[in-house]
């Protein structure tokens, strides 16, 4: 295996202590300035970057600040102004827009739409799984969005949660494509190392193999519903451990920890085949698929189910009502 290299390799979601010391967040203080944008709240915080909610002449705005040590490596730099040119490029609902760039003492930011919501990570946190048809929605939005970037041809190759936002009216909306390449321009920097975040990343992105293209961010997508019906990933273990179980080991079946649609079931084992041929080929079939599976009715509820068994409510005695199987 590669070791991680570039701009976002291999990690978690989480900073350590010298990586918030860094981003200027000691002691949970942040600027209150930087020149022209006053600085409100932190948004969220990056392996290399921290995002603010600031004012641009009275005008909110969501502000993103390189780490200057991280801004010391080229290949950093070189994956900010990429992604700069590539979400201010990209219009689509699906997908948080940049609007601007540059640097000021010394600092390179980037400032984008303002998204009232919070990340689908952080919905995750608070909700370990979801019901069949909400995860089905955000998924087939996020397909959508994926399917509009692989047309222009460009892979984001870093689909998590946490690179999902969920607006208050439940709309999902994309971001973060510091890893993105563009096939049509490929900068072979860019393609050297492992790429992704480890509970998601794909199984050629595991192996750096050179010609990755948008079924594998459809993996990704692919762990992320797996994850919202099931409340756990797929894969655990030492980082090696998990890359090579992308690469090489059957995922447990979602069915071995909850009550699931077996089309359900069906499509998410597609969807993270080990070998791109054998999943969904772009996002609109992703999405289309999605739109004809059968959902199983949701489980009567136990309030209900016992007062089935014992009878209230229904003229027949308890023991001639049978409790059905599940």
């Amino acid at each position: 295996m590669a070791r991680p290299n570039g701009y976002t390799a291999v990690h978690g979601t989480e900073n350590t202590v010298d990586q918030r010391r860094r981003l200027g967040l000691r002691n949970g203080i942040i600027p209150k300035q930087l020149g022209a944008y006053k600085i409100q709240s932190l948004l969220g915080e990056g392996g290399v970057a921290v995002v603010y909610r600031a004012l641009d002449r009275n005008m909110p705005t969501a502000l993103k600040v390189l780490d200057q040590s991280a801004a010391a490596q080229k290949s950093v730099r070189d994956g900010f102004r990429r992604e700069f040119k590539t979400t201010y490029n990209l219009r689509h609902p699906g997908i948080i827009r940049s609007t601007g760039t540059g640097q000021i003492d010394g600092q390179f930011y980037i400032t984008m739409e303002l998204v009232e919501g919070e990340t689908l990570e952080a919905f995750l946190r608070r909700n370990k799984s979801i019901g069949e048809v909400a995860a089905i929605d955000i998924i087939k939005q996020v397909a959508d969005a994926l399917n509009f970037i692989h047309e222009n041809g460009i892979v984001h190759r870093d689909i998590k949660p946490s690179n999902i936002m969920i607006t208050h009216n439940n709309r999902a909306k994309l971001f973060d494509f510091g890893a993105s390449i563009d096939l049509n321009n490929l900068d072979p920097e860019s393609l050297e190392g492992v790429y992704g975040t480890l509970g998601y990343i794909s199984p050629e992105q595991a192996q750096a193999k050179p010609d990755v293209d948008g079924r594998s961010d459809l993996y990704s997508l692919g762990l992320i519903l797996y994850r919202m019906v099931t409340g756990r990933k797929p894969f655990y273990g030492t980082r090696q451990e998990v890359l090579e179980s992308h690469v090489a080991t059957p995922p447990p079946y979602p069915s071995e920890f909850v009550r699931i649609s077996p089309d359900l079931e069906e499509f998410i084992l597609k969807a993270i085949a080990k070998d791109p041929a054998d999943r969904y080929q772009t996002g609109q079939e992703f999405s289309d698929a999605l739109t004809h599976i059968e959902l199983l009715p949701p489980p009567e509820p136990f309030s209900q189910r016992a007062r089935r068994w014992l009878g209230i409510g229904n003229p027949q005695s308890a023991e001639a009502v049978p409790v059905k199987a599940k």
